[in-house]
């Protein structure tokens, strides 16, 4: 089974549509390897319990799938606590930083247990950046700066980035919503999608907390195509949401609606933000930080056709932010 057909497949099974006969041992494994590289597991084992019969898995496969779930499982009690440990020490003096991605997204799943964490993102505005990376530092969490001007902690073992931006975005903030409203949510998750689309590669699970977060927007979706409108943005919202619907709910609202085909190319040749395509691990494993950039570079010259026809004012500075902050000036 190629990687395209187990992707195809994998979706259309998450959306509880059965393929015509069940997989042979082979195909289950190869779906369950790209439910892993696309970090939707437990979206497979929850799907797997709804299953005839007929269409069980493996044991073999079953076994690991288990064993996958149950670090998911794990890993977000321990991401539960590290954030609550977070939150509990900046709330404590005053400071109200907003959960970006992560729990907040989990929240809309059926079984947010099931989601697949990595680490937590906190967004807190420029103001109080520095006050909130000193008390984290005070309270004994270790610290250190990332090229884009966030801040990296570990606290209770998890990584726990400290954000002064809320978007991924490089516009003026007259056109931007209120961070912690819907619109802006909405907007930050798609507009994450979109840098990782165009550099090395984005996961089906970063598109699912859109999906869901998308599905459940209180608001009017003719002001919300407006606003992707405004930040440049509509031709990307329309493909989005036109992946969305081929192959994760067909009944979304779209504004319109093209062949999603070269997002699912990017989706199924990288899986979780580029990590599970060969070449990329076979030239960044082992290799120091500014040859991992170097390479992120090059990925986003790559996709530099795609990039312009759907983020025409984002991929000039994502390419001179990337640059600039990452590779050495000699």
């Amino acid at each position: 089974m190629t990687r395209d057909s187990s992707l195809a497949l994998l979706m259309q099974i998450l959306r509880g549509e059965l393929p015509a006969s069940p997989p042979d041992e082979a195909a289950w494994a190869d779906l369950l390897q790209t439910a892993r590289r696309q970090t939707v597991a437990g979206l497979l084992y929850q799907a797997a319990e709804r299953f005839p019969e007929n269409y069980r898995m493996p044991e073999n496969v079953l076994f690991t799938l288990l064993a996958e779930v149950k670090k998911i499982v794990t890993n977000n009690l321990k991401l539960a606590a590290a954030e609550k440990e977070a939150l509990g020490i900046l709330r404590s003096c005053g400071l109200e930083p907003v959960v970006m991605k992560g729990s907040s997204c989990a929240a809309r799943y059926t079984k947010p247990e099931l989601r697949t964490g990595g680490d937590i993102d906190l967004y807190v505005p420029e103001a109080d950046f520095q006050r909130a990376a000193a008390l984290l530092r005070d309270a004994g969490a270790e610290g250190s700066e990332k090229p884009d001007s966030s801040m990296d902690f570990i606290i209770g073992g998890c990584e726990v980035e400290l954000h002064r931006r809320y978007f991924d975005l490089h516009i003026s903030e007259k056109l931007l919503p209120d961070v912690g409203t819907p619109e802006a949510e909405l907007l930050m998750l798609s507009s994450h999608i979109l840098k990782h689309a165009c550099g090395v590669g984005v996961g089906l699970r970063q598109i699912f907390d859109f999906a869901l977060a998308y599905k459940a927007y209180p608001g009017d979706y003719e002001k919300l195509n407006e606003l992707f409108r405004r930040c440049g943005l509509s031709r990307w919202h329309v493909l989005l949401l036109s992946f969305v619907k081929d192959y994760i709910d067909p009944s979304v609202a779209t504004p319109a609606h093209v062949d999603s085909g070269k997002l699912f190319r990017i989706v199924s040749a990288g899986g979780n933000f580029g990590h599970f395509r060969e070449r990329r691990l076979q030239s960044i494993q082992g290799q120091p930080a500014i040859r991992r950039k170097a390479d992120t570079f090059r990925r986003m010259l790559g996709r530099l056709l795609f990039s312009l026809h759907y983020a025409p004012r984002e991929i000039l500075p994502m390419l001179s932010e990337l640059f600039c902050k990452n590779l050495p000036l000699r």
